[in-house]
């Protein structure tokens, strides 16, 4: 295909404004399409790539970023194992291929995602290209509307004229006056209307209601804000260290590896498990490698970081397998992940009511609830085998292990579920109703749990539900 290529190069960040509006025409119009209209999963990877390229993150699009994020696997999931993304790409290449060829034949924007690859390119189709496939006219319409062709002269008949001349007016006569052209009287004109009073009494309304929209959203606002810096002001005093504890992924994969768990003890101690055959010796020395996160922590830590602005000293970001039992006695902490990639959530299992399971046979996850309220259920199963993509998350904001200082810990079931959970820790809209609870007489936030439930839209959004909420007595 003669096309020329004018896809984002690598490192340019986000589109131009102009750029990404045709951009997202092109492919609105792809989704919309027969070709795709029934298809979930094809559109999901399609505009999952596309906006991500488009936002100047094309960086992240490998086969495990895609797997976990339209497809609902986890983070540890092995792409060579699960070939999902790779037979979904060659499918959309396909699906692709036919829409250009029936619906989209005349369109100009074109976007293609060449082999072995998986950022979308869009290529402005010439305009050759375009009328061979632009559709035959159709003759009926044609005669129909075509003029009626005027008689030609011909060499031995001198050209006549077509519009015959105009009837010359009547003599006068004694009995008939000549006659009078009709008067003619001006057009009526109406009163101008004053432009710039108009345009002046329009844009000071226009600024009035405004006006009152803004003050409005900064009085809704204003409470939620302050709620949700008063949680994070608490977790990130001056006068003490926070310490951010990300969650170890090669630990997730040797455990998914062997089937094995590995107890918060033998963790502490650096022996994950034993070489007791050939396989679990290769998978011991890839974990010695492997010093592997999850995206959704840099998210977090990024996020924090912005929060910090006491004492950003203070601020610090660990490894989960660098962290000594100490640091929970006496700093403030933040546990991101799973009991399965941050053992240290064990220290903690005992104030929870929510628990998060990982069942090393399946590599599925059982959702725990000790003590069920009115409408929720006593055990909420996940695997990333749903078709519907559902996830959930946990959130638990505790005492230390002294009790003299505070952890957070959050964690999914995905990384979208983990994602969720940052996004409602993030949101003083969501936080506003949770602070409201906790908070106590003496204006001190009480411990709480929150369990969400988190569903990837087919438009690459993530729908979050909350679940159940418990809230500890003063």
């Amino acid at each position: 295909m003669s096309a020329e290529a004018i896809a984002l190069q690598s490192g340019q960040g986000a589109s131009p404004p102009a750029y990404r509006d045709s951009c997202m025409d092109a492919l609105s119009r792809i989704l919309a399409s027969k070709a795709f209209a029934k298809s979930t999963r094809l559109s999901a990877f399609l505009r999952h790539v596309c906006v991500t390229t488009l936002e100047g993150r094309e960086k992240v699009l490998c086969e495990q970023h895609i797997g976990t994020a339209v497809f609902g696997r986890p983070d540890h999931y092995n792409p060579s194992e699960d070939t999902i993304v790779r037979s979904s790409a060659r499918l959309l290449r396909q699906r692709l291929a036919s829409y250009y060829e029936e619906e989209g034949r005349q369109d100009q924007l074109r976007i293609s995602i060449p082999r072995g690859a998986y950022v979308p390119v869009f290529v402005a189709a010439t305009p050759a290209e375009v009328t061979a496939r632009a559709p035959a006219p159709d003759a009926a319409g044609a005669s129909l509307s075509a003029q009626p062709a005027q008689p030609q002269p011909t060499p031995q008949q001198p050209a006549q004229q077509i519009t015959p001349p105009p009837p010359a007016p009547p003599k006068a006569t004694a009995e008939a006056p000549p006659l009078l052209p009709p008067a003619v009287h001006p057009p009526a004109i109406a009163a101008p209307v004053p432009a710039r009073a108009f345009h002046w009494w329009w844009l000071a309304g226009l600024a009035a209601l405004l006006g009152l929209i803004l003050w409005l959203a900064l009085r809704t606002s204003a409470p939620a804000l302050d709620a949700s810096k008063k949680f994070w002001a608490l977790m990130l005093p001056a006068d003490r260290d926070t310490l951010l504890v990300i969650p170890d992924n090669g630990l997730v994969m040797y455990q998914g590896d062997l089937h094995r768990g590995v107890p918060l003890s033998d963790y502490i101690a650096n022996r994950p498990g034993v070489a007791d055959t050939p396989a679990a010796a290769l998978s011991l020395a890839q974990y010695g490698a492997r010093r592997y996160t999850a995206m959704s922590s840099v998210t977090l830590a990024a996020e924090m970081g912005k929060l910090a602005t006491a004492a950003p000293e203070r601020y610090h970001v660990r490894f989960a397998r660098d962290v000594q039992l100490t640091d929970f006695k006496h700093d403030n902490t933040v546990i991101v992940g799973v009991e399965q990639s941050s053992p240290w959530w064990a220290l903690f299992r005992n104030q929870f009511n929510f628990h998060i399971d990982w069942d090393k046979d399946s590599g599925d996850f059982l959702v725990l609830n000790d003590h069920p309220a009115s409408g929720e259920q006593a055990a909420y199963p996940f695997s990333w085998r749903d078709p519907n993509r559902r996830g959930y998350a946990l959130i638990g904001f505790k005492r230390n292990l002294s009790g003299n200082g505070h952890t957070l810990l959050l964690g999914g079931t995905t990384s979208a579920g983990t994602d969720a959970a940052i996004e409602f820790l993030m949101n003083p809209a969501s936080m506003a109703p949770l602070m409201k609870q906790a908070q106590r007489s003496d204006g001190s936030i009480g411990e709480f749990e929150v369990l969400l439930q988190c569903v990837l839209q087919a438009n690459g959004s993530t729908d979050i539900q909350l679940l159940g909420v418990r809230i500890k007595p003063p």
